[in-house]
């Protein structure tokens, strides 16, 4: 059976090119479909698909060793591919039937990277302005979706609509079909790369065995399963952080008069900044590790239909104490690391800033002050149920 280890090693050369380019891209603004391909190709988007459909079949910890790697060579490309697994979990997760069987198809045997379109902006909370309607015999799909990350990257992007009865439906849409335009506009400072901008949909055309209902908030693993690539990614920077100090350390020459060392390397008060940068690094993996396999565990029962309620709100409440353990060590870890040099670590051709500014943006992801809330409202009170949350504005 093939390993993480084999596949971290196939993409060894296409890793090696997006940790080179990653800053230049950044500065370009340059969305390269081509890296996502190179990547599907060597078996990167297929790491969770069964073995029986034509994937890898890997564990949950199993797939994540894979998607740190990818992380700590580019967090814009591993954010800009977190709705391809979440896609191929939702299918996973999903009952057997003819649509579920097509698309794990697809995806392993074609190679196909898929996007996402499920948030709105304008919209009330739990209201979705994106509708799939029967005209004649077709189905059309008409809306507009913001932060769809990877779409600039995808092949096709799964779209979260209402039908004509309000049910939450999820359609494969082809990126290039007639109605379908992709607009690179999001403007944060951070994860510039992620394709989180604006899509619109106007009467595309949809194949019924490309969409499917699911009832989005009912209790289930998949919040704890969404937040775990937030999380994959934060510990990818943080490795990236930890290997660009020290590379960074070890090719300086420049001194100062009252430091302790003939050369950086050298000098004891920037080997404790680095020892402790390092530290932070381990602390973050274990601490990743640890809440992948008790989500492994979880997923499996879910996918059996054996989970209980109980083991599903224990571990939404597990990756939300993991989170507000990683996100403030990788930050720390990515203010310190200039502390190991002077002007010359903000150079942006350095662009050591960009460590920040990833995980600043990441840890901003579905507020990380209310994981807190719901942390101690349920060690007080108990009573937490894993729901998929919404978002909107009342006005």
């Amino acid at each position: 059976m093939t390993s993480p280890q084999t596949i971290i090693d196939n993409l060894a050369p296409v890793l090696t090119e997006i940790a080179a380019t990653a800053s230049q891209r950044e500065q370009d603004r340059e969305f390269s479909r081509d890296l996502a391909k190179q990547l599907s190709a060597g078996g990167f988007t297929k790491l969770r698909i069964p073995v029986e459909f034509g994937g890898l079949g890997f564990s949950l910890p199993e797939a994540f060793e894979v998607l740190v790697a990818v992380a700590a060579a580019d967090s814009n490309i591993a954010q800009g591919l977190r709705p391809h697994f979440l896609a191929v979990e939702s299918l996973l997760i999903a009952p057997d039937s003819e649509h579920r069987d097509k698309w794990l198809r697809k995806i392993a045997e074609e190679g196909v990277v898929i996007g996402n379109a499920l948030t709105e902006v304008g919209n009330k909370p739990g209201e979705l302005k994106t509708k799939i309607r029967k005209e004649d015999e077709v189905f059309v799909l008409t809306g507009t979706k913001f932060y769809s990350t990877g779409s600039l990257y995808a092949d096709w992007i799964q779209v979260h609509a209402k039908d004509e009865a309000d049910q939450d439906v999820f359609a494969f849409v082809d990126r290039d079909a007639a109605g379908v335009a992709l607009v690179d506009d999001w403007d944060g400072f951070g994860q510039q790369l992620s394709a989180s901008g604006t899509s619109f949909f106007d009467k595309v055309a949809v194949d019924p065995l490309d969409i499917a209902t699911r009832d989005y908030t009912a209790p289930s693993a998949f919040q704890a399963l969404a937040q775990s690539h937030h999380l994959s990614t934060l510990t990818g920077i943080s490795q990236a952080i930890t290997r660009d100090i020290v590379t960074y350390v070890q090719n300086r020459t420049r001194i100062f008069s009252h430091g302790s060392g003939d050369l950086p390397r050298f000098d004891p008060q920037v080997q404790q900044v680095v020892g402790e940068v390092k530290a932070k690094s381990y602390a973050v993996e274990k601490i990743f590790q640890g809440f992948a396999q008790e989500l492994d565990l979880v997923v499996n029962k879910a996918k059996a239909g054996t989970a209980t309620e109980a083991e599903l709100a224990a571990v939404d409440l597990s990756a939300y104490q993991a989170q507000l353990a990683v996100a403030p060590l990788v930050l720390s870890q990515a203010t310190q690391a200039f502390e190991v040099g002077g002007a010359s670590a903000v150079s942006k051709k350095l662009s050591l800033d960009r460590h920040w500014r990833n995980a600043r943006v990441l840890a901003n992801h579905n507020p990380i002050i209310y994981r807190a809330r719901l942390l101690g409202a349920d060690a007080l009170n108990g009573g937490h149920v894993a729901a998929q949350y919404t978002i909107g504005s009342l006005s």
